[in-house]
């Protein structure tokens, strides 16, 4: 198994937000905003693993500006850490204004996904390489968020 950068499995995902997306004010429901987020941490997950994944945890959602319908919604997603069966990947969100050419981040948050081989048993995941100060300080601070996860952990 090849260990992997970020580029091997960074995602974009841009949507127009409709009206069935919001509430009758026109600013889109959280819920929307976290089920887009899911799909792009499944697909870049899918991408870095070449395996079946689930979504295990989110840790912290932060809804940062209100999104309206009408704007292009951008998702970001990309590993932060690779851990034995499973992966923290980090998704942004950003509200896009195109007639004015400005965007803004609207949302984050971390995704704990977990990989299963074939037989449904959880599956070893390729080793992240972070490349660059900024992508070392997300894999440390990914790791503390790891450590509190397990501390937290219901048995």
């Amino acid at each position: 198994m090849h260990p992997k950068k970020l580029q091997d499995s960074v995602t974009e995902l841009s949507i127009i937000a409709r009206p069935e997306d919001a509430n009758t004010i026109g600013t889109v429901f959280g819920g929307r905003i976290m089920y887009w987020m899911d799909m792009a941490a499944a697909v870049c997950a899918r991408r870095h693993s070449n395996l079946r994944v689930v979504t295990a945890g989110v840790d912290g959602m932060q809804f940062l500006a209100p999104l309206k319908v009408g704007q292009v919604i951008k998702l970001l997603a990309h590993v932060n850490r690779a851990f034995a069966s499973s992966m923290e990947i980090e998704v942004n969100v950003f509200g896009e204004d195109t007639y004015r050419a400005t965007q803004f981040l609207a949302a984050k948050a971390f995704f704990n996904i977990v990989v299963f081989d074939e037989q449904d048993r959880p599956a070893q995941v390729p080793e992240f390489i972070p490349q660059g100060h900024e992508e070392k300080q997300r894999w440390e601070q990914a790791g503390g968020r790891k450590e509190q996860r397990d501390r937290e952990k219901v048995n």
